[in-house]
């Protein structure tokens, strides 16, 4: 699961070195950093979420309190720290209002590592309270694996049953989607969806899907609900507002993923919508099944 860590600064030999700092200092960690000398070029970049922003605070278009306000709407769990060497007497900090976690004098004897050492504890506990784990997840874990999930014939197969229920729910967007260790994987697509690429854990709704004790789970409106409201901008662009998930539950009783549904308008769904949603889970699991066991019987005859 990658990092996604933003570095603005306008002098480039100054920007490298915190980069390679970092890239050092905190090597065992999967960092993505991105960077950016300006509040304007961090636009693009504090759209995306991010587990930690570090700015300067003088900027050649504003100041790094801008880029903090910004990053304070964007990614409001993000830890964000101003690294400069302007003197912290000169700032009114008190206008962040709280978005800012740290500053760190950047000229200071142990600046580089204090900056290393935040990043860390800032990644680490997202790490841990970015999303809720099933009790069963190890096991979960190890049935997801036991299954065949590339084959052709049983991957068509599935995106039949994504075809089914967005005509079913006249939507425009359907996916069955399988949660590994740290991300979501789309299995099979309908419409703007087949154009979706794999995304860490932490962003996905269906990991809160997987939870459900009935298998089911809907979400009216994306912005009203707290657990995706940082992300709710994000959702909206790919088409999300609402959305509806019945799992993929294996005869072991354990969940691989959820069949979804998404609507780009705010909806509810009845509970005779769930049902027909939790038939069509069903059956894709039995799919899913039945060609696994098809490729074992084919493998024990060679």
């Amino acid at each position: 699961m990658s990092h996604r860590i933003l570095c603005v600064d306008p002098d480039e030999s100054a920007r490298s070195e915190t980069v390679e700092h970092l890239r050092s200092e905190l090597s065992d960690l999967d960092l993505s950093v991105l960077t950016a000398g300006s509040v304007e070029s961090s636009a693009e970049a504090l759209r995306q979420d991010l587990v930690a922003v570090v700015t300067e605070y003088d900027l050649p278009d504003g100041t790094g309190f801008e880029v903090i306000r910004r990053a304070d709407h964007a990614s409001p769990d993000a830890g964000v720290v101003l690294y400069t060497d302007t003197d912290p007497d000169s700032l009114d900090t008190t206008r962040l209002e709280g978005a800012l976690t740290e500053y760190v004098g950047k000229g200071s004897v142990f600046g580089n590592e204090r900056l290393a050492e935040l990043l860390r504890t800032t990644i680490e506990n997202r790490a841990q309270g970015s999303y809720p784990l099933p009790q069963t997840e190890q096991q979960r874990l190890l049935a997801l694996r036991s299954f065949d999930l590339d084959n052709p014939e049983l991957l068509e197969a599935l995106d039949r049953i994504t075809d089914l229920a967005a005509e079913h729910f006249a939507v425009e967007q359907s996916s069955i989607n399988i949660i590994s260790e740290h991300s979501q994987e789309f299995l099979a697509c309908y419409g703007s969806a087949e154009e979706w690429d794999s995304i860490d854990r932490e962003d996905s709704i269906c990991t809160f899907t997987i939870l459900e004790d009935d298998n089911v789970m809907t979400v009216p409106d994306v912005t009203e609900d707290p657990r995706f409201e940082s992300r709710s901008e994000t959702l909206i662009d790919m088409g999300i507002r609402s959305y509806m998930g019945a799992n993929l539950v294996a005869p072991s009783g354990l969940v691989i993923g959820p069949l979804c549904v998404y609507d780009t308008e705010p909806r509810e769904f009845s509970l005779a919508d769930e049902a027909y949603l939790q038939k069509l889970a069903a059956t894709a699991m039995d799919l899913i099944e039945l060609h696994t066991q098809l490729d074992a019987a084919k493998e024990g005859e060679r």
